[in-house]
């Protein structure tokens, strides 16, 4: 909903499931401030310049794929990702880079890619094997012969979750107009043995209103992760712990994988 001076306006109590959030411009343009380029980018553009050419899965705002672009990769970018509020934000950042609405399970591209990442933890979307065996064999599909796939999921031994509280997460960000707005996570609770639902809120500075959204994710047990790229027949070329390229263990915080088709 857009206010006054063209201003976005929250609903006060509006609740948005996970799914749909960032479907939500007024979520989607927030997206930028609230995860700045990191040390997970710092890993994945290598692997994106020295592809012929790059699909990235669940690309969000397209950060990544826009910063290929301006130093020089001279090949196909894409983008796809299933909200449209994330590709609208990523349209107008450049028109140099192919954005689709499109989910992993079920996209159809006409065309095979050097690599394919799916970044930012959107892997944890895929909430149970069917969803993940249909992303990888869709993964499969869309991979050149000695194409690379990568991406990340939250190492479940970890318990990130626990951090996911209100007092440790709460950050004030700016929209793009120069408008405050407070979010935070709250809220955690695992459940269904491997699936964890939270609570995150986005609150107007100005006015005090907030947007209230529900999201689900999937803290996959690694040695089983490993067992379902196997079966699609993905052949593991690294397996990490940390964007430092670091063994897996205990408490280290993700589960970095680059598999090829085998």
């Amino acid at each position: 909903m857009v206010g006054p001076a063209g201003r976005m306006t929250l609903v006060s109590g509006e609740v948005i499931q996970g799914d749909n959030a960032f479907a939500d411009f007024r979520i989607a343009r927030l997206y930028d401030a609230e995860c700045p380029w990191s040390a997970q980018d710092d890993f994945y553009l290598p692997l994106n310049l020295a592809a012929g050419s790059v699909l990235d899965v669940g690309c969000g705002t397209g950060t990544r794929l826009v910063r290929a672009r301006e130093v020089g990769h001279p090949g196909p970018l894409v983008g796809l990702d299933p909200a449209e509020g994330m590709l609208r934000v990523a349209g107008a950042k450049t028109d140099l880079v192919r954005w689709v609405l499109g989910e992993a399970q079920t996209m159809d591209l006409g065309r095979r890619f050097d690599l394919i990442t799916m970044t930012g933890h959107a892997f944890q979307v895929l909430r149970d094997d069917a969803a993940v065996r249909a992303a990888l064999d869709s993964f499969g599909r869309h991979l050149t012969a000695g194409g690379l796939l990568a991406f990340e999921t939250r190492n479940p031994a970890a318990r990130a979750w626990r951090t996911w509280v209100r007092e440790t997460s709460r950050q004030v960000v700016a929209a793009p107009d120069g408008e405050p707005y407070e979010t935070w996570v709250d809220q955690p609770t695992a459940h269904d043995a491997d699936l964890v639902t939270f609570t995150s809120v986005v609150r107007s500075v100005r006015t005090g209103e907030e947007l209230i959204c529900h999201h689900t994710l999937r803290f996959i047990d690694p040695e089983h992760l490993r067992t379902l790229l196997e079966e699609a027949g993905f052949r593991i070329a690294g397996w990490f712990g940390n964007w430092d390229r670091s063994d897996v263990s205990p408490t280290s915080p993700e589960i970095i994988v680059l598999a090829h088709p085998a």
